[in-house]
Formats: C-alpha cells, structure tokens, sequence
C-alpha cells in the first residue's frame, strides 16, 4: 500500500509540473516552405515542424500565434510575445531581440524578374536605376537594406511580389532563394529568373527571444534543445522534403 501511495503522489507531482509549465508565445507569418498556411487556417512547414521538435526537446510549451510580420517585430519589444522564428540578425532587432544560439538554416538573397530582365545583372551597380520590390520589415543584406540611392519598393509579401513582377508592374524583385525557389518550383507558370549576380553573405535564420519576455529562464534550455537538433542533423531532415 505504501508503494502505490508512493507512485500515485508521484503521479500528482508530475502532473502538476506539466500544468506549471508557462505556455511561450511564438509571433510569426506565413513565409513558404517554413510556414505554410493551410485551408483550415493553420500553419506548417519547416518552422513549425521545427518548434514541434523544439517543444518535445525542452518540455516547453510553444504556441504559435500568426501575425504580421511588421507587428510581431513590435511585439517583441514591448515583451507582448515572448519569441519569432526565422529571424535574420540586424543591430536594430539586436536591441530588444536575444538571438538563440546556433543559426538554425542559412539562405542566400537573391534578385528575380522576367528572363530577359535579370540575364545582365551581374554586379550590385546594376541595380541602380531599376526599381526593385521587396518585403517590408525584411533583412536582405548590406548595403542593400540601407542604400539610399536605390529605387526600393516594399510591400507586405513575397507573394505579392512575385504577382507584380509576373505582371510587370515591377521589373525586378529581391528575396531568399529558400522561399523564392520554392514559390517557382511550386508555380513554374510564374516563369522568373534568377540573376546572375549573387550577394557574398547568406541570411542566417535565428530563433530569438523578446528581451522582455517574462520567461528568461527557458532561454537557455530553448538553445540548448535547437543545438541539439541542428547538430544531430534533424533541422536538415526536416527540410529536405520542403527543398525543390
């Protein structure tokens, strides 16, 4: 009697443990292949796979709440939501951002347009003078996210930006090859191009927590469960069937 008295408190004690455990807030918006959104309005792909993997890993609870990406941003400096995924590394988000350690995935920025457009961008001069569509609140590279000379189009996704170049309402468009080769492998009647010229640095993708998030405490068993993951090779196996 005594020993199942002793398991049954034990029981209780685990159970209580699990109920403890805070829930953390991942902010975070539809970017294919890392996350899809689906007809039932719920998100999949690589990210999320990797969150998933994350929460069995750590024991921690992770929900994923979609939003703009502009606004997740913000959130994450007042500490309303305590993580983003698929965070490229700036100063600026430096300030209110801690970036988990290891970068979890690596993608290359990249210009795209109609064939005949793009065949003779082969160096960053050539860029000035033709106007270029990019995404809001998006990190692409040096000096291109801060060069003032150039004629930059934001707008709120890459789909949108494919859409217009497609039409020809932009004649060229930047992005990271991870989402923009899915996108053309997934629609080949979009019928862009890659240009010939590449920037030198890839875009390393982070997990990154909100310096004002309450759960400071978990950061470390967070980056330790990711390192494990990409490590182990799994983050590259969750890929692999995302990759075109």
């Amino acid at each position: 009697m005594g020993k199942l008295y002793r398991i049954v408190l034990l029981l209780l004690f685990a159970a209580g443990w699990v109920n403890a455990m805070p829930t953390l807030t991942v902010a975070t918006d539809v970017w294919p292949p890392f996350r899809i959104l689906q007809p039932d309005g719920q998100l999949q792909g690589i990210d999320i796979e990797i969150l998933h993997r994350l929460e069995q890993e750590s024991g921690i609870r992770l929900q994923v709440k979609r939003m703009p990406w502009g606004r997740a941003l913000k959130q994450m400096q007042t500490g309303q939501v305590d993580l983003m995924i698929g965070l490229a590394h700036t100063p600026e988000r430096a300030q209110f951002i801690d970036y988990l350690q290891p970068a979890y995935y690596q993608c290359w920025p990249a210009f795209y347009g109609k064939r005949e457009q793009v065949a003779r961008l082969d160096q960053y001069s050539h860029l000035l003078g033709v106007k270029v569509g990019f995404v809001l609140n998006s990190a692409y590279f040096e000096p291109f996210d801060s060069d003032i000379r150039l004629d930059k189009h934001g707008v709120a996704t890459e789909d949108q930006l494919l859409r217009m170049v497609q039409r020809g309402h932009l004649p060229l468009m930047i992005g990271t090859d991870c989402q923009v080769d899915y996108a053309l492998s997934r629609e080949p009647a979009l019928a862009l191009a890659k240009a010939p010229y590449r920037p030198a640095r890839p875009i390393t993708l982070y997990l990154g927590m909100s310096k004002r998030s309450p759960y400071q405490d978990l950061k470390l068993p967070l980056a330790q469960a990711l390192q494990t993951l990409v490590v182990n090779g799994e983050i590259q196996q969750i890929a692999r069937p995302y990759q075109p």
